[in-house]
């Protein structure tokens, strides 16, 4: 099952184009899945991922959102904002971790895995790697964070931006891709105006 993979960089092996009842033999194993009927477990698993998915991305609560993502496995903590339309990893979920008082914009889309084609595993590595979104941070509207980032406490990725780097604590991060635009400065804990 999904639960028992360690959520820790892992190698997979690059995308190669399989028929649909192979690719999901292939893909129960990379997942975790054993044992009898490990491949209908698998395909069940995604199917309802997949319709969790879909119904936290247009629902207007955003109660229910963070309910929903939890139910796929993402690590939610306390008083989180996820804005509509947000795709949370569709395959590796369970590698997102979103911690207390995160802030979320819509529109925006979190990978923790990459697997390019077999063509490409010269170029890019395949693999998956735990996002980590740390207290109070800030993701605005139309960002991309990529698999293995981890966005420091109280940090803010200015909307449109593509994060493919770490972003340090209380660190103000923009543009494609992103790049440190200011440090803020703390009194008591907080942002200094």
């Amino acid at each position: 099952m999904k639960d028992k993979i360690p959520i820790e960089k892992t190698s997979l092996s690059h995308h190669i184009a399989r028929p649909f009842f192979s690719a999901a033999k292939y893909s129960a194993k990379e997942h975790g899945y054993s044992g009898l009927l490990y491949r209908d477990r698998y395909l069940s698993r995604l199917f309802f991922d997949y319709i969790l998915q879909k119904i936290a991305k247009s629902i207007p609560i955003n109660k229910v959102r963070i309910e929903l993502h939890r139910m796929r496995g993402v690590k939610i903590g306390n008083n989180v904002m996820i804005g509509p339309e947000v795709v949370i990893d569709d395959l590796f979920p369970n590698f997102v971790i979103i911690e207390d008082g995160v802030s979320i914009a819509g529109y925006n889309i979190i990978f923790a895995h990459n697997k390019p084609l077999l063509y490409h595993k010269t170029i890019s590595e395949s693999f998956v790697a735990p996002v980590k979104i740390k207290k109070n941070a800030w993701i605005a509207i139309g960002s991309i964070i990529l698999p293995g980032i981890t966005i420091g406490e109280g940090s803010i990725v200015a909307a449109g931006a593509v994060v493919t780097r770490d972003v340090s604590p209380h660190t103000m991060v923009g543009g494609v891709p992103a790049r440190v635009i200011k440090k803020m400065e703390l009194s008591n804990q907080k942002p200094k105006t």
